[in-house]
């Protein structure tokens, strides 16, 4: 299972959505994002609760998401990794962190964003893992694997949503 979702919320963010085209932009010119075949950026800011500006990569898809009015890092997964999936979470928490890094210390984004500790895990697979207390138990499981000494709180769901689980990392 690797189609997985991870979100990391901001601490700060003082900013205009516009500034975060440039600074995707920057990174598939430079190249800023190893292992990733980027491709495009896409302005989908008008979409409530949506991807907002979203950088789309072969492996996987970056987002400034404004999922229930407020904005967060979103890492979604698209393509294999390996077979075990705790270490494919880790594999993505990886990728996210390293993105907040590079918008943290982005000279266009100083100062204007930060990122807290808290993550949220949200499965995009719902053959591997469908709602339901089986795969919350199973995903939750995981997600322990992965993010050792943290606080985690399976997030509400409803017929049709993605499992989801909140993480607050120490």
């Amino acid at each position: 299972m690797y189609k997985i979702g991870l979100k990391r919320m901001f601490s700060l963010f003082n900013i205009d959505l516009e500034l975060f085209i440039p600074v995707f932009h920057e990174w598939i010119q430079k190249d800023k994002i190893s292992n990733h075949v980027m491709v495009d950026v896409a302005d989908y800011k008008h979409i409530p609760d949506g991807p907002g500006i979203m950088l789309i990569a072969h492996e996987g898809n970056f987002s400034i998401d404004l999922e229930n009015g407020k904005a967060e890092l979103l890492y979604t997964r698209k393509q294999p990794l390996e077979k075990d999936i705790a270490n494919n979470i880790q594999t993505i928490a990886s990728i996210l962190d390293n993105a907040c890094k590079l918008l943290e210390t982005s000279d266009s984004l100083n100062g204007k964003i930060s990122f807290s500790n808290q993550y949220q895990i949200i499965s995009n697979d719902r053959y591997y893992f469908p709602t339901g207390k089986q795969s919350e138990k199973q995903l939750l499981q995981y997600s322990r694997k992965a993010f050792e000494n943290a606080d985690l709180i399976v997030g509400e769901t409803y017929s049709g949503s993605r499992l989801n689980i909140k993480i607050d990392k120490k």
